[in-house]
């Protein structure tokens, strides 16, 4: 920032997307504070609060409607062949269907507690945007290492998680699909990619995969998989890569489903998103989707 000539004011003049969402802090030295020039605030998930910007044509995403009839949220108790506990939540829509589809969520505690998803998953349902989906919430044990390309916990995703919640709620297996956010999609994707299962639609949410990583967790095998990625214009510097990971496959061929929203990385930005991602996820009344 610019100091004026009398040092009592710092000017910063940047050009912002006319509907962007923009929350910051000032830093002086070693210390984050909020604009005393700026009333508006949200949450953060640590720490204080941020300042809030709103440009003139920004709209806050409307609110889903109240769900009359709500899913339930079990707890799955999973113990893999190594004596390793983890966390395993799952939302079970209320329906009488059978045989429903099933996404995998990465970082679980984050998209349970933090996020909300069961409740934006009870108002899609229930107002028939988004067909009745069971969805199991996986917590990390270590965020670095359980998502790294190759990682152990993959094949324990994939040989005794899925296996597992598939014959306990029946799930159609030929509907499946894994979802991550920021750190998590690099363990999203290289599952996806190249585990010994196959799913039909990998999501991306706030991708943090940098692109020296892409030939380790980019796909080369045949599979149908369809790729959803949802980003933001000021997520900086994740952007860059995420626009190159959209290119990249695009040039392979793959199915993808992009959205940048001007927006960054936070977690107002994240919930906002989630609706739309989920309805073309799980659109109400899609054709059997057949995967290998």
């Amino acid at each position: 920032m610019i100091p004026s000539a009398d040092g009592r004011t710092y000017t910063l003049h940047v050009t912002i997307d006319p509907a962007a969402r923009i929350e910051y802090l000032i830093a002086y030295r070693d210390r984050f504070v909020l604009d005393p020039g700026n009333p508006l605030t949200v949450p953060a998930p640590a720490g204080g609060p941020r300042s809030e910007l709103r440009m003139p044509q920004y709209r806050p995403p409307p609110s889903l409607p109240t769900a009359n009839v709500r899913g339930t949220i079990e707890d799955a108790p999973f113990v893999d062949r190594r004596g390793v506990r983890r966390r395993i939540r799952v939302y079970v829509p209320s329906t009488s269907r059978h045989n429903l589809p099933v996404l995998y969520v990465h970082d679980g505690d984050i998209f349970v507690d933090a996020l909300g998803l069961p409740g934006i998953l009870d108002s899609l349902i229930a107002s028939d945007r988004m067909a009745p989906t069971v969805v199991a919430f996986i917590d990390a044990m270590d965020r670095h290492d359980d998502y790294a390309p190759g990682s152990p916990f993959r094949s324990v995703l994939t040989t005794e998680i899925i296996p597992f919640i598939e014959h306990r709620y029946k799930t159609a297996r030929d509907h499946r699909a894994l979802m991550g956010l920021s750190r998590s999609t690099v363990g999203a994707l290289d599952t996806c990619a190249h585990s010994t299962i196959a799913f039909d639609a990998c999501a991306l949410l706030a991708p943090a995969i940098p692109a020296e990583q892409f030939r380790a967790v980019l796909p080369t095998a045949d599979r149908k998989t369809r790729f959803f990625i949802e980003t933001g214009t000021y997520d900086v510097p994740l952007i860059t890569d995420a626009r190159a990971l959209r290119r990249e496959l695009e040039r392979r061929a793959r199915s993808v489903h992009y959205v940048e929203s001007p927006e960054g990385h936070n977690h107002t930005a994240f919930r906002a998103r989630l609706p739309a991602l989920l309805e073309a996820l799980f659109p109400t009344n899609a054709p059997a989707v057949q995967i290998r």
